[in-house]
């Protein structure tokens, strides 16, 4: 019974056998494989760059904004690691006031029409 079991295993291996290739690609250069000139993210990225005006962010920002900019990065890691910690307590506590407020919405059949 093994016997049988063997030589069908030695026969599926002589059958994939003929299906193994020799060629190393790792030894030829990128141009070889891929001779064609294909446009990148980063040359559409660069185009999309010199079409906009590099300095639309700056309009964007209100002055309460570019002092908070300008205060946080004034501060040292640790404090700035504090600053950030208070903003993911303020989140959670956000998000389950959120929660609750729903639920309670839900109950009281806010949202039916």
């Amino acid at each position: 019974m093994s016997d049988k079991v063997e030589l069908e295993s030695s026969a599926s291996i002589q059958e994939n056998s003929n299906l193994l290739c020799d060629e190393q690609i790792e030894e030829r250069l990128s141009s070889e494989l891929f001779n064609e000139r294909m446009p990148s993210v980063l040359e559409f990225h660069r185009k999309y760059l010199i079409d906009r005006q590099s300095t639309k962010f700056r309009t964007e920002l209100d002055p309460e904004d570019v002092k908070l900019v300008n205060g946080l990065g004034q501060l040292s890691a640790d404090k700035l690691m504090d600053y950030v910690k208070g903003l993911q307590t303020s989140a959670v506590s956000l998000r389950n006031e959120e929660s609750l407020q729903f639920t309670r919405a839900k109950l009281l059949k806010v949202f039916e029409e």
